[in-house]
């Protein structure tokens, strides 16, 4: 029995940890527990149109499961000590399940409350409550430094969709002959640009494809269409520069496809414009 359960816990543990490592400090890598928890929201909320709450959901059921699966694992490793390797204040430990008495142990430390009804007297466990009380610290830690993390790549994301949908409002993505070359080549490539940001932070933080906007001229999903005729319009150009520019927004956006495909197994498509046309479709929109 105290193997066993000893085992179970430190297995329980290294699969939380191991989830942390991979979502929040390995490049190109989520954890396969918050991978599965993202496309299992995101497959229950898209039924009609994904939910835009249904992101940062995901996000705090993934630190809650973190949260229980490293309690358990400690309360797994006191259980068998229970309640020998212990002294009691005021509580009767025959009033309660040993298995409850180890859970409400395991939370006291991880979260470092102290409350001191009941202490540790066995060396071992007197060794461990220190070392829970450190990975309760980490896990609220990895929690901040992925909001900070996610945020961020939010942000940048709807200043292109914003750019976008502004440069598609003032039909600049039609390339107008008003406008000199020049000028639309620099557009052009600064499009780019934006794209291959957002490609990089799909690579490092792929949750955030899981995010949706409430308001549509911020969902980039939507406005990468106003890309796709920006880039047309730019390789159709007999002027150097421009063509150029728009073989450049071409690739990144053939390299934005791949990533797409590469990490979420629900996006298909033939080529890129059928790839980006599936992701809209993800998102409730359509590229005309």
């Amino acid at each position: 029995m105290t193997v066993v359960s000893t085992l179970a816990g430190i297995l329980l543990i290294a699969v939380a940890l191991n989830d942390v490592f991979h979502t929040l400090l390995r490049p190109a890598s989520t954890g396969r527990l918050t991978t599965l928890l993202f496309r299992a929201v995101w497959s229950l909320s898209r039924r009609r149109r994904p939910l835009a709450v249904s992101g940062p959901l995901t996000v705090v059921a993934t630190i809650g499961a973190w949260l229980v699966m490293v309690a358990v694992g400690w309360a797994l490793i006191y259980l068998p000590h229970v309640p020998e390797g212990f002294s009691y204040s005021g509580v009767d430990p025959g009033d309660y399940h040993p298995f409850l008495e180890a859970l409400t142990y395991s939370l006291v430390a991880m979260t470092t409350l102290g409350l001191g009804d009941v202490v540790a007297v066995e060396p071992i466990i007197r060794a461990l409550s220190p070392l829970e009380a450190l990975t309760g610290f980490a896990l609220l830690s990895a929690a901040v430094s992925w909001f900070m993390q996610i945020y961020p790549a939010l942000a940048r994301r709807r200043a292109l969709a914003i750019e976008l949908t502004s440069l598609h409002a003032s039909g600049f993505t039609t390339l107008p002959a008003t406008i000199s070359t020049a000028r639309a080549a620099s557009v052009v490539s600064s499009v780019a640009r934006l794209i291959a940001e957002l490609t990089a932070e799909l690579v490092q933080s792929n949750e955030i494809f899981y995010f949706t906007e409430r308001d549509e001229r911020l969902s980039a999903a939507r406005a990468i269409g106003y890309a796709m005729v920006l880039r047309d319009g730019a390789l159709r150009s007999d002027d150097g520069d421009l063509h150029a520019a728009g073989a450049f927004l071409a690739q990144v956006m053939d390299e934005l496809a791949r990533v797409l495909t590469d990490q979420y197994p629900q996006i298909t498509g033939e080529s890129t414009d059928d790839v980006l046309r599936a992701v809209a479709g993800s998102y409730g929109h359509r590229l005309d």
